[in-house]
């Protein structure tokens, strides 16, 4: 599901497309839905990031990566960045297919920070604003 299309649509603050895709900032998170057959690096990424504390009130604290469309992330290029992104509590992956559940089992191995996966959008957001509770 498209975040423009959920149940939280009407929260989000702001919303920036970019060559990689579009990305939906609500409260302390990022929503990003990078376009089909882009290719994301750790400066695209920061590029987001940055985005998020010029747009609203500073860094987030969670990434909501919804894998609508296929992708590919330069692994050897977050394994290498990913010390710069402590502030981050969690990447949260929405998954709607087999293949992107594999290739994220992949990834896992390249990234140093928790990550957590879903297979709804309502699911991740409700998740994510269940830890700023505690």
């Amino acid at each position: 599901m498209k975040t423009l299309k959920s149940s939280f649509a009407s929260e989000i603050d702001a919303t920036v497309s970019l060559k990689i895709g579009d990305f939906h900032f609500i409260e302390n998170m990022i929503i990003a839905e990078f376009k089909e057959g882009s290719h994301v690096t750790f400066n695209k990424f920061n590029e987001v990031l940055e985005l998020k504390n010029e747009t609203n009130n500073g860094m987030p604290q969670f990434f909501i990566s919804n894998r609508i469309y296929s992708y590919s992330v330069d692994l050897m290029d977050i394994l290498s960045n990913s010390k710069n992104l402590k502030f981050l509590s969690a990447y949260v992956i929405v998954s709607y297919n087999h293949l992107t559940n594999k290739v994220i089992e992949l990834e896992d191995a390249y990234f140093s920070f928790p990550r957590k996966k879903f297979e709804t959008l309502e699911e991740a957001v409700t998740w994510v604003r269940s830890k700023k509770t505690t």
